[in-house]
């Protein structure tokens, strides 16, 4: 049976050959570009992302299924009209990706072939999947959102010598994509002027952004929600008979050891960074504020003993209204 699948995909990639009646390739030689002498070649390029499979935050790390297109005129090929030929046979702008990848081809035979069209307009077409390096910042984790930037360049040309021509009129996503979490509204190319550290001269860039923004409900609903509650439960110290003074402190302890296994719950969630994310500084305020709630319970206790309850009342009752607004307050600081 797989001899059999062969041998039809052989035939319907041999089908534009036998219609044309004549590949023969014409005299080229491959390392000289098409068009040398008349400034630079120009090689029309577009990208569609057909999936978006996961995005590693610990990992800094894109998983894409993504197929890139180019075409450019080669007169020497005027000829063959819908023929097919290895892209060893003919001149090739091959492309270098800038991100650290790990990507890997998918086995179709139009990989390693190019086709010919009218008036020598050749196509290439190349489908990638894999992981590829994608440099995101996570300040504003868990309401965050990215422009994720995949570079490529020419090989061997300088921008002299090679245009990359961005077509993003046809670049665009697929219609359904597999990535939970996150929403992908979009991308763009662009092409644009680069030096790279390691090789002299300017070469063209093509620069693929694909728009993502973190779907923030489930950390509201999985994290912030129940902090919230952890940190509402430390405010009955304030109802609590002042003279329940033990009750109030281990009311208040407990709420400080519910509060930092919510830290180390999320911590794995998380590469290691160098700076506080928006997540990271509501969970410091909300352990600080849980802190003053043990400090408050320890001086209304002082406060008994040393008979001013009156004292002890009132700054029991003025805690009821301002810790919640410490708290909202404090919150909304941190998302600006």
């Amino acid at each position: 049976m797989a001899w059999i699948l062969r041998v039809v995909a052989f035939l319907v990639a041999a089908v534009p050959a036998l219609a044309s009646g004549d590949c023969a390739l014409p005299e080229m030689r491959t390392d000289i570009r098409p068009g040398t002498g008349a400034g630079p070649t120009e090689v029309t390029a577009h990208v569609v992302v057909l999936d978006v499979l996961g995005i590693d935050d610990a990992n800094q790390q894109v998983t894409l299924d993504f197929a890139i297109f180019l075409d450019w005129t080669d007169p020497r090929l005027a000829g063959p009209e819908g023929c097919r030929f290895p892209v060893t046979a003919v001149w090739f702008p091959e492309l270098y990706l800038l991100n650290s990848s790990n990507l890997r081809q998918l086995r179709t035979q139009a990989r390693d072939q190019v086709s010919v069209g009218p008036e020598g307009r050749v196509s290439h077409v190349q489908r990638f999947t894999g992981d590829v390096s994608s440099y995101h910042s996570l300040r504003d984790f868990p309401f965050d959102s990215h422009n994720l930037e995949i570079a490529m360049m020419p090989v061997r040309d300088q921008r002299s010598d090679l245009v990359l021509v961005a077509d993003d009129a046809r670049s665009g996503l697929g219609r359904r994509l597999n990535i939970e979490g996150w929403d992908i509204s979009g991308v763009r190319l662009t092409e644009q002027p680069f030096s790279p550290l390691v090789q002299e001269g300017e070469y063209s860039l093509l620069l693929l952004t694909i728009a993502a923004a973190r779907e923030s409900s489930y950390y509201v609903y999985r994290l912030i929600l129940p902090l919230t509650l952890v940190v509402a439960m430390s405010w009955a110290i304030f109802w609590v008979p002042r003279d329940r003074y033990e009750f109030r402190i281990g009311l208040g302890a407990t709420s400080m050891l519910t509060a930092i296994a919510f830290a180390l719950s999320m911590a794995g969630r998380l590469p290691t960074l160098g700076y506080l994310t928006v997540l990271d500084r509501m969970l410091i305020w909300a352990i600080a504020l849980i802190f003053l709630t043990i400090v408050e319970a320890v001086v209304v206790g002082r406060l008994l003993h040393a008979n001013r309850e009156n004292r002890a009342r009132s700054l029991d009752r003025a805690c009821r209204v301002a810790f919640p607004c410490l708290l909202v307050g404090g919150w909304a600081v941190t998302l600006l």
